[in-house]
């Protein structure tokens, strides 16, 4: 291809993502231009000092208003800060003097970068104009090479500063630079001399306009954040402090959850009208069950309240949209409108008249977002807030009313969560009968039959980590590759996962450098961006660190149907110690495990004693790896990899051993049972000793310690006391 013409997006790109894409399309174009002249980089700074001091001027920023030059100095002088420390890091074109200019003009003598976007009248825009920059997108970028009184000036040009920001970070991306993690050692960088294009054309706009993590923890941290901003993910919490510095990077604020309802209507709050509670003063406000109005509505379960009652809508709303005023969501971009956790529907006749639980969810998220258009209208709002309603549980089945949301409507979405998902196949993937079946029709629904009644946007939030997980060392890379880019066909713009851990990554490295790069470009190729990730990252131990990615996605591929087979899922009633000690179960329920590997057409997934055999390969590659890292940053890589694949190896181990144990207390002939014992005795109270790695993900998805983590605890305490004759003759 010809790089001196813009390479848009059309569609799912094939091969590498963004990041890998600019290095190979660039490839030759990569000689230097002035490799020992001085380089400035050029971004406006006013009414800032100095570009310096715009980039950390964040504080200080009226993020909201009507006027975005201090908003754009402030994120695009970071950028332009971003660039130069990098830029000074790498070999090569990091021998050049770097200096910053908040000018806004080409320096008289040496080479330049320019930095600035589409929104006003910058330097970077009219150095590359208009044309071809989809506008539509504010986060969308053009990268340009121009030659002037020749000399080379290398222009960033965003749709809005965000836009610039991606721009930035895509072009060190194409010199080799690669933000795999906010750990120091995780942001690798060329080892080869590089010097910037001399050619260079490239147009980028993200797939998805959401991107990144459903939170509602003020769990983030500096270093997690600013690799968000890195790897162009725009979606956290707005619990989160120092908001200044989400504004930014960029990143959207997220509210609202199940527990809606309980800020603004619980039944026990006061009131307002003498010492009643809102329960005693509108008793009609809440569902009627067998008869009778019930208060039984907690912070994120119970009893919905009576969603046909318009003055019930109308106080939520009014508390809703003073919160989203000067409350505790003022800073949120998207409020989520979710019903409780598993709650039970007013069975009023009105209510019933609105439809299935689908339509009144529906129905309520926009008589919200109609509330807050007209606080919008009247003045009471300054920004705009968009709601999404959720598709979950007893939601999750599409709607059988026409919701009138009008084409373009961008006030409500609807996000779709594949609660109870297998890992092992795609959610598309139609042998996959026993689990993922019914969430797939239930997302079609939604999103591909014709005349379907809700045609709004959707949006798809994950479980990648969910809490049973426990953040266990889990790699998806194909299954993720595959569903984001079928999630995109199916009209989705919003994309999330929960239970993000935000540090102490290990083995998620890899599972975030697919979901970032899938979000910009759905289609990656997954075989390609981890061979590229292990290459780069893993340069002396490429090929071990490949073998223990393969071994490990085979070992996580069955995660749920593990965590349903141990009891990390589902408990069984009237038994404490969990599932294995049901000896009225059968200790493999699901056909897409079984203890040893059975030829199946349909829901084919690695049998137990693959999943043992996955690990051992794993531990294998990953031994050798660490013996072949020459560089410290190489080998720091690999030993975080190794510290929590550690954790899911004694995880496991466990697993192992009790599931022996189950098998000998259903009357199995299995060997040394006084040994299992032991050796179960042996890894729990390593596990025990496991704190830090599972405390990184939030409090549904975090643990005491690894023992607490792996649900089994009470098990092994019961086979010691069932099994103690046969373990002690």
């Amino acid at each position: 291809m010809d790089p001196a013409r813009p390479k848009t997006r059309a569609g799912p790109a094939v091969g590498l993502g963004l990041a890998c894409a600019l290095g190979y399309a660039l490839g030759a174009g990569c000689a230097p231009a002035s490799p020992a002249g001085p380089l400035t980089i050029v971004a406006r700074c006013a009414p800032f000092a100095s570009v310096e001091a715009a980039a950390v001027a964040e504080s200080s920023v009226h993020w909201t208003d009507a006027d975005p030059i201090d908003d754009d100095a402030c994120t695009e002088s970071y950028a332009a800060v971003e660039l130069a420390h990098w830029l000074r890091r790498c070999p090569g074109v990091g021998s050049r003097p770097i200096a910053l200019s908040g000018d806004e003009r080409i320096p008289a003598t040496g080479d330049a970068i320019v930095l600035g976007n589409s929104r006003g009248h910058s330097l970077a825009c009219e150095l590359v104009g208009r044309v071809g920059l989809d506008t539509t997108s504010r986060d969308a970028f053009r990268l340009r090479t121009i030659r002037r009184g020749g000399r080379t000036v290398w222009v960033v040009c965003g749709a809005s500063r965000v836009g610039t920001l991606y721009g930035a970070y895509a072009l060190l991306e194409s010199l080799g630079v690669r933000f795999y993690g906010p750990a120091d050692a995780e942001t690798v960088l060329p080892r080869d001399p590089v010097a910037l294009p001399a050619t260079l054309d490239v147009v980028s706009t993200p797939a998805f306009e959401y991107r990144g993590f459903w939170a509602w923890e003020p769990r983030g941290n500096s270093a997690f954040l600013r690799w968000m901003g890195r790897r162009r993910m725009n979606l956290w919490t707005a619990a989160e402090p120092g908001v200044p510095l989400l504004r930014k990077l960029g990143i959207r604020l997220t509210g609202g959850g199940h527990t809606l309802q309980y800020d603004y209507l619980s039944p026990h709050s006061p009131s307002g009208e003498g010492r009643r509670t809102n329960f005693e003063a509108h008793p009609e406000w809440y569902g009627l069950h067998a008869g009778r109005r019930s208060p039984n509505l907690t912070a994120e379960s119970g009893d919905n309240f009576c969603t046909s009652n318009p003055a019930a809508v109308e106080a939520l709303a009014r508390r809703l949209v003073r919160d989203l005023r000067d409350g505790p969501l003022r800073n949120a971009d998207l409020v989520n409108v979710w019903t409780l956790d598993g709650g039970r529907w007013c069975e009023c006749e009105a209510c019933r008249g609105l439809g299935t639980v689908s339509d009144r969810a529906l129905d309520l998220t926009r008589r919200l977002a109609a509330a807050i258009a007209d606080a919008r209208r009247r003045g009471e709002l300054d920004h705009d807030v968009v709601l999404s309603a959720a598709a979950y549980l007893e939601t999750m089945a599409p709607p059988t009313r026409p919701v009138p949301v009008g084409a373009g409507d961008r006030a409500m979405l609807v996000t779709f969560f594949p609660y109870y998902r297998c890992y092992a196949h795609a959610l598309a993937d139609p042998t996959c009968t026993e689990i993922n079946a019914r969430i797939e029709s239930a997302w079609e629904g939604w999103c591909r039959t014709p005349d379907r009644p809700y045609g709004g946007p959707m949006g798809m939030c994950e479980y990648y980590n969910v809490s049973w997980f426990k953040s266990l060392p889990l790699v998806f890379p194909h299954v993720m590759a595959r569903d984001i880019a079928d999630d995109h066909a199916a009209g989705a713009r919003l994309f999330c996962y929960m239970h993000a851990p935000t540090s102490r990554w290990g083995s998620w490295r890899l599972d975030h450098l697919v979901l970032s790069e899938s979000l910009w470009s759905p289609g990656v190729n997954a075989d390609s961006l981890v061979a590229d990730y292990c290459a780069r990252a893993f340069p002396d131990a490429a090929r071990d660190m490949a073998a223990f990615y393969r071994a490990l996605e085979t070992a996580s591929a069955n995660a749920l149907v593990i965590e349903m087979t141990v009891g990390g899922v589902f408990g069984v009633p009237g038994v404490p110690a969990g599932r294995l000690a049901a000896r009225r179960f059968r200790l493999f329920p699901a056909a897409h495990m079984p203890y040893a590997p059975q030829a199946r057409e349909v829901n084919a997934a690695p049998a137990w004693t693959e999943i043992v055999a996955a690990m051992n390969e794993a531990r294998t590659a990953l031994d050798r790896a660490r013996l072949a890292a020459r560089e410290p940053g190489e080998a720091e890589r690999i030993a975080d990899d190794a510290e929590r694949f550690r954790y899911g190896e004694l995880t496991f181990g466990l697993y192992d051993r009790l599931l022996r144990l189950a098998r000998a207390d259903r009357g199995e002939a299995v060997g040394d049972v006084a040994a299992t014992l032991a050796e179960a005795d042996s890894i729990a109270a390593e596990l025990r000793a496991i704190r830090d790695l599972v405390q990184v993900a939030g409090a549904h998805a975090d643990a005491k310690n690894g023992l607490e983590a792996s649900h089994v605890g009470p098990a092994l305490a019961y086979f010691h006391s069932r099994l103690k004759n046969a373990a002690h003759p």
